[in-house]
């Protein structure tokens, strides 16, 4: 299924495809399409998949990425020639043929190790645990709440890309490691009862900003640990910790929110509770401090289960 611009020019027709990714994009429709077929990977990270024998040698692959794109280039087809000429010649079996086809696809020019500005010393999988999250997020999120210098971070998942991988980064590749869609940063102080307000825009969504989808979709905090509820295929927050204890409501703390314009807006409309907004797009502050050298990527954390809460909070509204 394929959208174009135009939607954004006629609400109920956009509304209504909404609905078609929605339902398409749901647990129970990827669980019918996957029984439907064999060997079928499905984008949700919420959906168990089922891998015959036959796709054995890719399942470390699938485990540890979960994001799949189709490769079209001379290089692939060149290297998938000669492995399976290989394969024809006995000199590999199936599976030698697959890691040596992989390690092939995935080997660069080695670049100028004076270009390097970030060092990974240990790799993190991008695939959401339904009680911790996402340890290459987490990575990312930790990371950036000590360069801005706050208490706690939110930001959404659309924020980061992909996994943390063991390697020495470039300008170039870690700037990617942040999604390049105009992600900005706003700080302000704030009381408990305000942050769990704050949070619960991220977790459940509200008119005019972004609601998550599915589990993977949930925000990534740092600083603090939220637990929420899951009501078929909405969420509810259901509580907020901070270093193990109930944050309470008459708690001050620093909060910096990464978030796209549009994702921000309806936090932005209380003119109250001005956020201040970074002058600099998070790429580009995370560029400079790369250039900087003093970038070393912080340790994940569980930041995230799922079930009830210990307090039931009054829900103030986002208007």
């Amino acid at each position: 299924m394929a959208l174009n611009r135009d939607l954004e020019q006629d609400a109920a027709r956009r509304e209504k495809a909404m609905q078609v990714l929605r339902v398409m994009l749901s647990e129970g429709a990827q669980e019918q399409i996957l029984a439907d077929g064999q060997d079928l990977l499905s984008y949700s990270q919420n959906v168990s998949y089922h891998l015959t024998d036959t796709m054995k040698d890719v399942r470390s692959v699938v485990e540890e990425n979960h994001m799949f794109i189709r490769i079209a280039s001379n290089d692939f087809f060149a290297i998938s020639q000669d492995v399976v000429s290989k394969m024809i010649a006995g000199e590999y079996d199936a599976g030698q043929a697959y890691r040596a086809f992989n390690a092939r696809l995935l080997t660069e020019e080695t670049p100028d190790t004076s270009d390097v500005v970030l060092t990974s010393k240990t790799a993190y999988s991008n695939v959401f645990h339904k009680n911790g999250g996402n340890a290459s997020f987490s990575v990312m999120a930790n990371t950036l709440r000590g360069l801005y210098g706050t208490d706690v971070l939110v930001a959404p998942a659309s924020s980061f890309t992909g996994s943390v991988l063991q390697a020495d980064y470039t300008q170039t590749t870690a700037r990617a490691m942040i999604m390049p869609n105009g992600l900005m940063s706003y700080r302000r102080t704030m009381t408990g009862a305000e942050l769990k307000d704050t949070v619960r825009a991220f977790v459940e969504g509200c008119e005019g900003g972004f609601t998550p989808f599915n589990r993977g979709s949930l925000p990534v905090v740092s600083g603090m640990a939220v637990q929420v509820q899951e009501n078929g295929g909405s969420y509810t927050l259901t509580g907020i910790t901070r270093g193990g204890q109930p944050l309470q409501d008459g708690d001050t703390v620093t909060v910096t929110c990464l978030a796209t314009e549009k994702q921000m807006a309806p936090l932005l409309q209380d003119e109250s509770r001005a956020f201040e907004r970074g002058e600099a797009t998070v790429k580009d502050a995370w560029s400079e401090a790369l250039s900087g050298g003093s970038v070393t990527l912080a340790a994940p954390e569980s930041y995230i289960t799922f079930g009830g809460g210990n307090a039931l909070w009054k829900k103030l509204s986002i208007k």
